[in-house]
């Protein structure tokens, strides 16, 4: 039994092996367009998430300031942005660029990812910075406009990818 067992496993590894170097199909003009369009959704997503999550913690801050929140309150709001900012940076790390684009899109889908992946790294540093000392609120505002100017070079290579594959007019 347990011979059987062992030779089901190594032939069921076999295959799966050989049926993982091949090139990946490539996609109809359709799929092409629905991958492209689930990118965009997924990033889009994340940044209406970061929108939120940033207005809540400026909210807090004027809070804090205008004496209406405590200390700890403001503190939560800090962890709280905190842990978003993370969250964003590992999701945008994990969004899926499919298998079978044209290389070109692929390669702008690429492109975007990174930029996003990095704004949000900017964000996680600013959000960790947000209650240390050594940080004026100026270099907080400024790490978040340099997120901001980032993610605006990930949207231009998200829009080229969509402009190539008629998902947006060309300007």
């Amino acid at each position: 039994m347990r011979k059987a067992l062992l030779a089901g496993a190594a032939i069921a590894l076999v295959l799966l092996s050989a049926c993982g170097g091949k090139a990946p199909v490539a996609l109809s003009h359709e799929d092409v367009q629905e991958s492209v369009q689930e990118f965009y959704n997924e990033i889009s997503s994340l940044d209406q998430t970061a929108k939120t999550s940033l207005n809540d913690f400026n909210e807090a801050l004027a809070s804090y300031s205008g004496g209406s929140l405590t200390a700890d309150e403001l503190e939560k709001a800090i962890e709280k942005f905190q842990d978003t900012a993370s969250d964003l940076s590992d999701k945008a790390d994990d969004v899926e660029v499919a298998p079978g684009l044209p290389d070109n899109v692929e390669k702008l889908l690429n492109e975007a990812k990174e930029s996003f992946q990095k704004a949000y790294e900017i964000k996680k540093e600013a959000s960790q910075s947000a209650d240390s000392p050594d940080v004026t609120p100026e270099q907080f505002d400024q790490m978040n406009k340099n997120a901001d100017i980032v993610m605006l070079y990930g949207i231009s290579k998200l829009n080229q990818a969509k402009e190539s594959i008629g998902l947006l007019e060309p300007k």
